[in-house]
């Protein structure tokens, strides 16, 4: 056998090795395991997806095409936001790139319950192919919860105004506890927008920030040993409170301030588009209701969602609508009906096309990184 035999029959073998030898890569990983929370989460819900299937056969499907485009419609209008608030921070992605991500994010949210933080994580890294920064993603999720926050201010202000125009604060007057609470929260979120204007950090900041520093490094040191060689996330809280405050710096803002306002109405925009959802469906179940009672009961169930800080307002979403409802006139089974099928539109028939979607984008990602996996 010659040297260039040899050399081949060496390399033919170490190519056998490099294929055959295991490897587990960490995004195939998490797409099966986001997977296998969702068939859970739609086992332990079964019972509930066959009863919004037995209310959508037995609704008018003129009707509910006009759901179905509501929504799609929606997820267009979070596009829109999405790249507006990107343009606030000086990056241009277009509608046609995030349209799709969207429906991956929602998934991710469902799927894993976690206050939104699964899905703002993936989008995180996913804009570091445009070349933004982790510190950079989590600022731009703040400013997408401002718009979110700020959006949802006005129509609980136009819900009040209806519930006092319509006379329902005289024959409810426990609805005055919303608007209490309303306010608790407003006072609170704009004495801290307040706080963050000045430039330096206040001495409640740097409490907590010294209070994690010394969390973290005690931490890195009972895990690595005496000398604590491992990572200090330590700095991680600083770059966060940072971010806030270079986020909703007033003079940062005003540069800005076209992308910030537009996606501030597609927040408008996105809101009312569950509204209108809402609506139709009363019709399509033959049960209709006003466009003030719509407006009226999806704005006080998203704020009991909002403040009750349970991971996609499930349960809570459920029994304050249908709870809303009631108290408004409407009977008990179409308000249960309503509820149902809006968690329906809204909650599980996206959740395929977000699973697709991301599996496309998982496969995407191999291709373009071959070699980012880790050995089993």
């Amino acid at each position: 056998m010659g040297n260039d035999d040899l050399k081949q029959d060496i390399s033919n073998g170490a190519s056998f090795m490099s294929l055959s030898k295991p490897r587990l890569n960490l995004h195939r990983f998490a797409f099966y395991f986001i997977t296998l929370a969702a068939l859970v989460l739609i086992y332990l819900k079964f019972s509930e997806v066959r009863l919004m299937r037995d209310l959508f056969l037995r609704s008018n499907f003129f009707w509910l095409a006009g759901v179905i485009i509501t929504q799609v419609i929606s997820y267009y209008f979070v596009a829109l936001n999405y790249r507006d608030v990107l343009r606030v921070k000086d990056l241009e992605v277009g509608v046609r790139e995030l349209f799709p991500v969207t429906f991956v994010i929602q998934f991710l949210n469902q799927a894993l319950p976690s206050a939104g933080f699964s899905g703002q994580a993936f989008f995180i890294q996913y804009l570091k192919k445009f070349g933004l920064t982790v510190a950079e993603g989590i600022g731009r999720a703040i400013l997408e919860l401002a718009t979110l926050y700020m959006a949802f201010g006005v129509f609980f202000i136009i819900s009040a105004a209806m519930m006092f125009s319509n006379g329902i604060l005289g024959q409810h007057p426990e609805a005055r506890y919303f608007i209490y609470a309303f306010v608790f929260f407003a006072i609170i979120a704009i004495s801290w927008f307040l706080a963050l204007q000045k430039r330096k950090r206040g001495k409640i900041a740097q409490w907590v920030i010294g209070k994690m520093h010394g969390y973290f490094e005690s931490h890195r040191k009972n895990k690595k040993g005496k000398d604590g060689n491992g990572v200090n996330h330590a700095g991680h809280i600083a770059m966060i409170i940072d971010q806030f405050k270079g986020t909703f710096n007033i003079g940062e803002l005003r540069k800005r301030a076209r992308p910030f306002w537009l996606a501030f109405f597609w927040q408008n925009m996105i809101l009312l588009a569950s509204v209108f959802t809402l609506y139709f469906l009363s019709f399509a179940l033959d049960s209709k209701i006003s466009f003030s009672v719509a407006f009226i009961t999806f704005t006080l169930t998203k704020f009991l969602s909002m403040v009750a800080f349970v991971p996609g307002g499930l349960g809570v979403f459920e029994g304050g609508m249908t709870l809303i409802l009631i108290s408004l006139g409407v009977p008990a089974q179409p308000a249960f009906a309503m509820t149902l099928l809006l968690r329906a539109f809204t909650f599980w028939l996206p959740m395929p096309v977000g699973w697709i979607l991301y599996r496309w984008y998982i496969h995407r990602y191999e291709l373009e990184h071959p070699y980012d996996d880790f050995s089993a």
